[in-house]
This record gives C-alpha cells, structure tokens and sequence, in this order.
C-alpha cells in the first residue's frame, strides 16, 4: 500500500474512533451540565426541581425531574439527544410538561400543555424553544360556558451573559352564560444581561422589556356593562453619563371603550385613543447599583424566610441607597395631553436630588450621621399639571346623580385653592407650575417664603 493510502486508511480509522468514543465523553458533559442545570434552577425559580433519575445511553439519554408549585407535585420527562451531532450543539433536550400537571387543565389539552426543545451550544449558551397548543372545549361543570385557547409559542436564549426573551399568543377566549371575556394577542420580548456570574466584568446596563395585549374585553350577555382596551408596558435600563444607570418605562392604554347601564343615573360611555403614563430614571450611581443587585439576587428565598428575605433585602437597600443616590438622580413622571372626547389632561412631575457638594456646610454637617435626612435636604420637585375645565364639568355632571354634594362643591373648592394661590387658570385649564429647590419655592409664578408656605399649607388643611 503506498503511504498515501496509508495515511487515508489512518485518519478513516482515526475519525471512526472518535466517532464511536465521542457520544461516551459527550454524553457524560451533557449529564454534568443537565444536573448543574436543575441545581440552579431550584435555587433561582425558588421552587423545588429535584432530578429523580438519569439514565445515560450511547446517543440518548432519559431523565425525570420532579416539580412541587404550590401544593402542586408533577413529574416532567427529558428526552435527550446527544453525541458528534455538530449541527445544533452538544444536546438536544425535549421536554414535556405532563398533561394533566393540575386538575384545573386536565380536561381541556388533548397533548402537553407545553414543549421545551432545548439545545445546548458548544460555547456553553443555550436556546430552549416553547410550544403550548390551541384547544377549544366546553368547561367541566359549568354548562354553556366555552373556553378557547389559540396556543402560544417564543423562545429563552442565553450566550454567557446575555439573554433574550420573546413569546406570542394568539390570545384566550371565554364564553358563558353570563358574559365573555376575551384576551387577543399576546406578546412578550425583551433582551439584556442575566445579571449574574460576571465574574471580574462590569454589568451591562442596556436591556429591554416589553408586555402587551392587542385588545382586553369583557362584558356580560344583558348588556349591562362591556370594557374593552388595549395595553403595553415597556421598560428598559441603559449606561448613563458619568458611571451612571437610566432606568425608562411606560404604559399605554389604546383604544378604551366603557359602556354601562348604571341601575341610577347616566349611561356612561367612554371612548378613549390612547393614555399613556411615562417614567425617567436617570443619574443613579452604577457602581452601588450594581452591588446591590447582585446582592439581592445572593438572597435564598428557597432557605429563608419571606419576613427574613424581606429584612435581608431592606437591609442591603438602607445600606446601598444613599451611595446609589450620591450623584444628581432626577425622577420624571410624565402624563402625555390625555384626549378623553370631553377635554383634555396633562402633566409632568419631576423630583431630584441636587449635589451634595451644593448642600451648605452647617447642613451637611448637622445631616452627617442621618443618611436619610440628608437626602430630603438636597431634594427638587417640579410640577407642571393642568385639566380642562371642560373635562371637570364633564365630571362633575356624571357625579351628580350618585354624589350631587360632591359634583356642586367640585368647581366651589378648585375657586377657592384658585384664590389662595394653590391652582392657577391657564388658556381653559385648572392647574399648577411648581418649582422647589434648596434656595427658594416658586408656585404659580410667585416665589413663596418657607413661613408664608406653612401659613399656606396650614390653610389647605382645614
């Protein structure tokens, strides 16, 4: 045989070696892994994963957990796939949550309520893939009642640190003799740093979250009453200037619809576009934000009590929050112009610390020891927040069938907090400029004395 024949015949002979030898080394990694894996989710979830068997075969192996929510005890089966599949990675697990897992939803799945495909990456990530199937069916014991489930689908996937998060359901509908209630569109991402095993690195702030619902509705078969609306909740973290963490959410209500027949008074009919509310969170210290969240994430719920979890976190919290707050943190809550068919609202409160280096000596002194207090000294509030007159008419025509003292008195009492000085009239609307700093308080264009502000606030109080 010439020796390049030879040398073909060694390296056949070299890959059938390792292709018979490999499924072994790879199936014990893929074990060590899969049990590291429970062990961890135990402790994160807070519930308790017990792995009650692990049989390990050449290509593929099966194993059994055990899952107690509540006072709820199912067991889940994992077939795993695994050997020189270069593919998709190391394994591939699939996982099936038993169909009757709780009484309430063994009637209504023909199959598994839910299917995890999880494939373990070579670099150590991993990607599971979820199903849950639709179904139509009539309830147990409530006849007439119809329950139709559209299914749900999404992925969790994490690259060391990294995770990233989505899930879509067509949504849930139930019909009964009494009314519906309907949820469509289902939807759920978001992507960022698992928070966690960062070793000697810096935690990365920039992460995103969103929730939403195409459309809520309920309402009942007389015609009494029928809400419907969409929403969406979104909040993200990002790195800020000077080694500083933002923090911005919000909430958005689309397309609400209120009719009702009130046995007493006008129907109500609302018709609504939108409404939103917004949050900003800036200047917060990374570096103290960081330890406390890594802090919080160290405390066992699983090994400690919910008072003694709640004492452990209130206690990192007094000890990390005025570091976390030692910069300029401002917060902002604003409410965009807010069109109800009736009049408009809008407004924007912000509160924030200013320096410490800006606090007097004699204050900062005095506050040295009270960490707390210290704070209160620095704090800023502004407020810009007005409603049309139009819309408290509107209000107060809908009070006056079930509270007519409250609806006559409405436009009595803002008349009276107009002429002390608390609400000004602006282009048609009732409301307040507000500014209040270390120096001086500024409400509605007039700067108030600290004595002349107690007189004020006295006054509001009686």
């Amino acid at each position: 045989m010439s020796k390049k024949g030879i040398g073909i015949a060694v390296v056949v002979i070299l890959l059938i070696l390792i292709a018979g030898v490999a499924p072994y080394f790879i199936g014990a990694k893929v074990e060590t892994r899969f049990r590291d894996g429970i062990a961890k989710a135990s402790s994160e979830y807070g519930y308790p994963i017990e792995l009650t068997d692990y049989q390990r075969g050449w290509l593929h192996s099966h194993a059994v957990t055990r899952v107690q929510i509540e006072d709820q005890t199912f067991e889940i089966d994992h077939e795993i796939t695994h050997g020189p599949l270069f593919v998709f990675g190391w394994a591939k697990i699939h996982s099936e949550l038993p169909q009757d897992f709780t009484p309430e939803v063994a009637g209504f799945f023909d199959q598994s309520p839910l299917v995890a495909d999880t494939r373990l990456g070579f670099g150590g990530g991993y990607r599971i893939d979820i199903e849950s199937p639709a179904f139509d069916k009539e309830v147990p014991d409530h006849p007439g009642a119809q329950v139709a489930w559209q299914g749900l689908d999404g992925y969790y996937s994490r690259d060391g640190n990294q995770i990233e998060l989505q899930l879509q359901g067509g949504g849930l509908k139930l019909d009964g003799p009494e009314g519906r209630i309907v949820v469509d569109d289902i939807r759920l991402s978001g992507d960022g740093s698992a928070m966690d095993d960062l070793g000697d690195g810096e935690l990365d702030w920039d992460s995103r979250f969103e929730a939403s619902l195409g459309r809520y509705q309920i309402s009942d078969k007389d015609g009494v009453f029928d809400i419907a609306y969409g929403m969406r909740l979104h909040a993200d973290t990002a790195n800020g200037d000077n080694d500083t963490v933002e923090l911005h959410a919000g909430y958005d209500i689309t397309d609400l619809q209120i009719n009702a027949q009130p046995d007493q008074g006008e129907p109500i009919d609302i018709d609504l576009d939108k409404a939103a509310i917004k949050l900003d969170l800036t200047g917060l210290k990374a570096d103290p934000m960081e330890k406390a969240v890594l802090a919080l994430r160290e405390i066992d719920t699983t090994r400690q009590s919910p008072e003694q979890a709640q004492a452990l976190a209130g206690r990192v919290l007094m000890e990390l929050a005025p570091k976390i707050l030692a910069g300029t943190p401002k917060l902002t809550v604003t409410v965009p112009p807010l069109e109800t068919g009736h009049g408009q609202a809008r407004g924007e409160i912000a509160a924030g610390l200013i320096d410490s280096g800006d606090i007097p000596p004699r204050v900062a002194e005095a506050t040295r020891d009270m960490p707390m207090l210290a704070m209160a000294q620095r704090l800023t509030l502004d407020a810009n927040v007005f409603v049309d007159q139009q819309l408290i008419d509107w209000v107060a025509d809908n009070l006056a069938s079930e509270r007519p003292a409250m609806a006559r008195d409405l436009n009595s009492q803002i008349k009276m907090l107009v002429q002390q000085g608390f609400l000004m009239r602006e282009d048609g609307a009732v409301g307040l400029k507000l500014h209040s700093g270390k120096d001086a308080v500024v409400l509605n264009g007039h700067e108030i004395p600290p004595r002349q502000l107690q007189s004020l606030l006295q006054s509001l109080a009686r």
